[in-house]
């Protein structure tokens, strides 16, 4: 009996040990699956991908409590850490927003295009969520670009425009990747390790010879890993991509993608660079975050291309993650995890929303809308919402995590840069009032005389994403019980 219960209990043990592996490999197996589920029927099919995303967030949250309880997930290569597991929720957020938003958007398509994308959609989740899951610079890397090659087909899986927004995604993310290669190398001569959790005792080894390559490797690593992110000057790709890609997808690149290169960047300064970053690093990285926020945000302003302006927008909020993890105080860097979490949900909303007016319309133009609020209610609340949020004016969540680092910026003294990101704050607001303003009210054109919606796929995950910009704005501890122990992960580093 006793024997029973050990071996239960070890096959219990083993289960959970691989929980990591079964998340990164669920997305994988759906897309396998796709062509035979369409031979069963295509709901079936079109279901698949909301479902097998609800597989792979009850896989991650059967690890949350391992991690409150201070358990860690090896297994077969992958490891995990805070920072990744926080970043593996937020993706299961965002894609069960999309994949269920998908089902209905993309019938449109003919097949067997909408099999492809069904199969590339989770490919690409699966491929981030393995880049999370993994602290080996080798293992990130691979995972990193296998999300990036199939991002890039997505991007161009409309054609005409898309794929010129493609290729330019294509050749400016090789350049990234040289970048990150010459990066991790150097990480690697200084070193003698790829291991991100193990490296701080190739650090003790290190000569003075050896910083200064750490040095150089972190400037290699903010160009390669910040063209990920879209920081300006390195964000050529991400307009077009965004505008481009079918709206789900834009809706993930916003979401989720753009954050990978932060992830990684910072996984990086935090756990290799946190003692012998120079004063220089630092100088580059506030300087990428202002020009960021305040270029990304004036450009926005100046857009009358609805998706083109929340892709501005994006580069302008990634300068507000830099920024607060940048601080490195413990403010700084609970805002800056905050808004990662923030900016997933009202971004998203965003797009989401943007697709149902493209949908309805037939056009981007903030200019040839107006007055949809009588015709799209549901869209109408989900985006005013989402704007509100993304401006960060209270009682929204994107508010507390604003607030998070402008108080981490006095509390460094960094007047100047704190004043900067509430003036993008100000112009943030400014572009969305106006977007709003143009698409949903006035006079009602006659060729949207016959618009109309209803409670379904396509308002849903909109509408579920804005109120949770009102519940964590509302009670932002609940993020911040998130954010927090991820804080604390990464400032022991330092």
């Amino acid at each position: 009996m006793e024997d029973s219960k050990a071996t239960l209990v070890r096959a219990v043990s083993e289960v959970f040990s691989a929980l990591p592996l079964l998340a990164v490999l669920c997305p994988f197996v759906g897309a396998i699956f796709v062509p035979g589920f369409y031979a069963i029927s295509r709901r079936a099919r079109d279901l698949l991908p909301f479902a097998t995303m609800l597989v792979t967030s009850i896989l991650i949250l059967m690890m949350g409590r391992g991690f409150l309880e201070g358990l860690e997930y090896t297994y077969f290569g992958l490891r995990v850490t805070a920072f990744g597991y926080f970043m593996g929720l937020v993706t299961t957020v965002v894609g069960l927003a999309v994949t269920a938003y998908s089902g209905y958007y993309m019938r449109r398509l003919a097949e067997p295009w909408l099999s492809y994308y069904h199969m590339l959609t989770l490919a690409f989740i699966g491929g981030i969520v393995g880049m999370f899951f993994s602290t080996n610079l080798a293992t990130i890397f691979l995972f990193l670009e296998v999300s990036t090659v199939v991002s890039i087909l997505l991007v161009s899986f409309e054609r005409g425009r898309a794929f010129e927004a493609g290729y330019k995604f294509y050749m400016l993310s090789g350049l990234g990747a040289m970048f990150a290669i010459m990066s991790i190398t150097l990480i690697y001569a200084a070193t003698g390790t790829l291991e991100l959790t193990t490296i701080h005792e190739g650090l003790s080894r290190a000569s003075a010879d050896h910083a200064a390559l750490l040095d150089l490797g972190a400037v290699l690593a903010i160009v390669g890993f910040g063209l990920k992110t879209g920081l300006v000057p390195f964000h050529a790709w991400l307009p077009d991509a965004h505008a481009e890609a079918p709206t789900p997808i834009s809706a993930i690149l916003s979401g989720v993608v753009v954050k990978t290169g932060a992830y990684v960047l910072f996984s990086i300064l935090f756990a290799i660079y946190g003692g012998m970053s120079s004063g220089k690093i630092v100088l580059i990285l506030y300087s990428l975050a202002v020009v960021s926020m305040l270029f990304g945000a004036f450009l926005a302003l100046a857009q009358d291309d609805l998706k083109r302006l929340l892709a501005y927008s994006t580069v302008s909020q990634m300068g507000y993650i830099i920024l607060g993890l940048t601080y490195g105080s413990a403010a700084g860097v609970e805002g800056g995890l905050f808004h990662i979490l923030n900016h997933s949900a009202f971004k998203v909303a965003l797009f989401l929303c943007a697709g149902n007016l493209v949908l309805q319309t037939g056009t981007r133009s903030i200019r040839k809308m107006g007055g949809i609020a009588k015709k799209m209610p549901l869209t109408t609340f989900s985006f005013v919402v989402a704007s509100l949020a993304m401006a960060g004016i209270p009682p929204f969540n994107g508010f507390w995590s604003k607030l998070l680092v402008y108080y981490a910026g006095v509390e460094r003294d960094q007047l100047i840069l704190t004043f900067l990101a509430v003036f993008a704050s100000c112009v943030t607001l400014a572009y969305m009032v106006r977007a709003t303003h143009m698409i949903f009210f006035g006079e009602v054109p006659m060729e949207y005389a016959d618009l109309g919606e209803r409670l379904d796929w396509t308002t849903l995950p909109p509408l579920a994403l804005s109120m949770l910009c009102i519940i964590t704005g509302v009670f932002p501890e609940l993020g911040l019980q998130i954010a927090r122990p991820v804080a604390h992960a990464l400032l022991e580093l330092i």
